[in-house]
């Protein structure tokens, strides 16, 4: 599993809209969902819900990419029997990689995956799952708020943060500054929100 921190590899391949290149900058940050399991039912479910919350993702600015261990054909007679199926367009992105190339780039070879990447191409959060569970897209949602607040601050965010919530001021450690600030330890002050 990508490490965090850890700049993402660049890499391009094929998807259900057209050709994509991931390149190590880019100017927003991305989901990159792996699926090991093509038409499996949990595969299946994550990509009907992650499509289902793409208002949020756009709202957000952040670009999806769900890859999957099939190829651009399998694919796409994926999206088509969910349409027969379920009666729903999907209008996310699947990528191919029946070689697991990608999949062994970001070290999630036998799993699945989720990776957010910031906007400097660095791993900032990942969860795996045993192949048969489906991602809960409520907590996708909420790192990802929490990752795009503390962007380019140095606060951080508590366990369980959402959206209004209070941050954790981060100040120098040094002995001056924690006998100045009594709270240094885990600072919540209302200035944080």
């Amino acid at each position: 599993m990508m490490r965090l921190d850890e700049y993402c590899p660049a890499f391009s391949l094929r998807t259900t809209e057209g050709e994509h290149g991931f390149e190590p900058i880019q100017q927003t940050f991305k989901l990159i969902v792996f699926l090991p399991s093509p038409f499996s039912v949990s595969d299946t479910q994550d990509i009907m819900n992650i499509d289902e919350n793409s208002d949020f993702f756009s709202k957000n600015n952040i670009n999806i990419l769900l890859i999957s261990r099939s190829s651009v054909y399998a694919n796409l007679g994926w999206i088509e029997a969910i349409q027969k199926v379920y009666g729903r367009e999907i209008t996310t992105m699947i990528g191919e990689d029946p070689t697991a190339e990608v999949f062994k780039a970001y070290g999630v070879t036998n799993a699945k995956a989720a990776v957010i990447v910031d906007k400097q191409a660095r791993c900032r959060w990942h969860f795996s799952l045993d192949r048969r569970l489906t991602f809960n897209i409520e907590e996708i949602k909420r790192a990802i708020l929490a990752l795009i607040q503390v962007s380019g601050s140095s606060s951080k965010t508590p366990e369980g943060w959402g959206p209004g919530d209070k941050t954790i001021k981060d100040i120098p450690l040094n002995r001056k500054s924690v006998l100045r600030n009594r709270k240094w330890f885990y600072d919540l002050s209302s200035e944080n929100k």
